[in-house]
């Protein structure tokens, strides 16, 4: 085989190549050797190479590689194969006897080293346009240039010659293989199963066809990752595995699972001397791919047997923290994602409710609406939700010439999670009204036909006949404030959770792990992360004084929005819900007193009063 270290110039490939080949006794080639004359003039000169200028020379290594391989011989190539049709060019021929490994380093790490070596035709000011040109691997093994030499050549070996898998994957779909290539690429190589596996061609890891290969390919204690759709798939895999392991094995959900069916699984396999972590990832497939955001629970022992693995592949926040941290024991992990999700639903109802009145009741066209989204997102709404929002308003239909936007059926779906997190909130005896006004908003959503013959019936919304500017500075300042609303009823489920199922959630360590990688991550929750660390036992957001001068300076306009679309007759079910929230929230006083004595008076449920204890109970008739 032969193996290409490959990377921008000054990143060491040369150096880690003569290195690796020492080691493994193995001939080094230099592939800087095998540029001809004109190409290493221009790169002298300081003219970045073509695509052109490039394809004789990797076809000379390729050639090479083919010669070397087929004669039975191994090597070690130093190549910077910046582009993906490089690579491709170099593995033309058998793409099973060529590994590549990719020596990642910062711009600044990277021009110092250029700047300190001595005479090469490569000149420090090129590497702006080698950066540009490099189209960085997945699914490779990858390196940070800073690490010691003798790291880098034995993290290879052991990577690529010995063959040592790190973690099992069953299910290999989009995020299946995704969240492998991570794992890969990061050093903690997996091997893969799944039952129907449709790959593409470029899936460089290792597939068995039994769960028996599988797990025989893994040193004990064996750590497993399912990726599986949730339910009864999950208990199928379970059982199917059991047979081939031992005591000590580890066995990850990764799906979106139902925390109490998390529960049961660490129960049932903790009795059988097996572990089980049950872990949210959210981020979709370029997070699973390029750093999601983790949330795992379960075996509290096992978290130290992953718990470096996970780091690796998570997303890092702007700090450089990892957005992966241990939960809690039973269920709490996939618990936390759950409200996550229906966290998640909340914040897209509402910003879809502030597009609506600023589009059909306001008229302000969806090209003018980008731009108002991507200036929001330069601000204290700055979030990938409302950073795709911004994108999505300025995409056209390339069939009909109109906003793409505008020709989407206005019916939208649901997985489960959101549901959940409002069942789950009245078991807990939570109030998280905007999340729910979120799932209601999509199950009114699913009544097209009868929402079609209704708005001829009952009358359409009013249009807008004020100050739009106005309008739109009020509703940015609604959309803040109601976003922090919303937060602060998800967490105060989770903590009222936390203590109903005794998993001593933090969530000060929650917050933060939704900083990158995951969809709702936000500028927003840096604040909320330090609120928490401020005070952990704080009951409710709103009662931060952050918050609460953030939501009491914004409170007029964020009246003057939910009256206007009262006014108009658009629907605002989250945002209105989270401002009643508000409302009830600061209430002293709630007319919880007139509902108690119509229990009383209709069931004879007893009340308590205001001023003596004891509970009472009034003959009304």
């Amino acid at each position: 085989m032969f193996i290409v270290v490959m990377g921008i110039s000054g990143s060491g490939k040369s150096s880690i190549g003569r290195l690796l080949a020492e080691d493994l006794d193995w001939p080094f080639y230099d592939g800087d050797d095998f540029h001809p004359p004109a190409n290493i003039a221009k790169m002298s000169a300081g003219i970045p190479l073509t695509d052109e200028d490039r394809i004789g020379w990797l076809e000379t290594l390729a050639a090479l590689i083919r010669e070397e391989t087929r004669a039975g011989r191994n090597g070690v190539i130093a190549c910077s194969a910046l582009k993906k049709v490089y690579r491709d060019v170099l593995r033309h021929y058998d793409r099973r006897q060529v590994a590549f490994v990719y020596l990642k380093g910062s711009y600044e790490t990277i021009l110092a080293r250029m700047q300190s070596r001595g005479e090469h035709f490569m000149k420090p000011e090129m590497l702006k346009s080698q950066l540009d040109t490099l189209e960085e691997p997945w699914g490779i093994l990858t390196l940070n240039v800073t690490l010691p030499k003798n790291v880098i050549v034995h993290k290879i070996k052991e990577q690529i010659m010995e063959e040592k898998y790190a973690l099992g994957i069953l299910g290999l779909g989009v995020m299946g293989r995704s969240l492998a290539q991570n794992f890969y690429r990061n050093g903690y190589a997996p091997i893969g199963f799944d039952l129907k596996p449709k790959l593409p061609p470029d899936f460089d890891v290792r597939v068995v066809t039994s769960l028996e290969e599988l797990t025989a390919a893994l040193t004990p204690p064996r750590t497993l990752f399912l990726m599986v759709p949730a339910g009864a798939p999950v208990d199928s895999a379970i059982a199917s595995l059991k047979p081939h392991l031992q005591a000590g094995d580890l066995i990850i959900d990764g799906g979106n699972s139902y925390f109490a069916d998390t529960e049961r699984r660490v129960k049932e396999l903790n009795a059988e001397g097996l572990n089980f972590i049950g872990m949210g990832v959210s981020g979709g497939e370029s997070g699973a791919l390029w750093g999601p955001s983790m949330m795992p629970g379960g075996s509290p022992t096992s978290w130290p047997q992953v718990k470096e693995m996970f780091e690796a592949i998570s997303a890092k926040a702007e700090d450089g923290e990892a957005c992966v941290a241990w939960m809690g024991p039973g269920g709490a992990g996939h618990y936390v994602k759950m409200v996550h999700n229906g966290i998640e639903y909340g914040d897209m109802q509402l910003i879809a409710e502030i597009y609506d009145l600023l589009h059909r009741g306001a008229g302000i066209p969806n090209a003018e609406l980008a731009e108002i989204f991507a200036a929001w997102n330069e601000r204290e709404l700055r979030s990938y939700l409302i950073e795709i929002t911004a994108n999505i308003l300025q995409r056209m239909d390339e069939e009909t010439g109109k906003s793409l936007v505008d020709v989407i059926l206005d019916e939208a779906a649901q997985k489960g999670t959101g549901k959940w997190t409002s069942q789950t909130a009245l078991d807990t005896g939570a109030a998280i009204p905007t999340i729910n006004a979120a799932v209601e908003s999509r199950l009114i959503s699913a009544l097209k036909a009868e929402r079609v013959v209704a708005a001829t019936v009952l009358g359409a919304a009013k249009p807008y006949t004020g100050n739009k500017n106005a309008l739109v500075a009020a509703a940015e300042q609604a959309l803040y404030v109601s976003k922090i609303t919303s937060y602060a009823q998800g967490l105060s489920l989770l903590r009222m959770a936390s203590q109903e199922y005794n998993w001593g959630l933090d969530i000060a360590q929650i917050v933060p792990v939704w900083r990158a990688g995951c969809i709702i991550r936000a500028s927003l929750l840096s604040d909320i992360t330090n609120a928490y660390r401020r005070n952990p036992a704080l009951p409710n957001l709103l009662l931060d004084e952050t918050f609460t001068q953030a939501v009491l300076s914004r409170e007029s306009a964020w009246r003057e929005v939910v009256q206007t679309a009262v006014g108009l007759g658009i629907p605002m079910l989250a945002t209105s819900a989270s401002l009643a929230y508000f409302d009830a929230y600061r209430s002293a006083v709630l007319p919880a007193n007139l509902t108690q004595a119509q229990r009383d008076y209709f069931g004879a449920h007893t009340y308590r009063r205001v001023d003596r204890e004891g509970v009472f109970h009034t003959q009304w008739e």
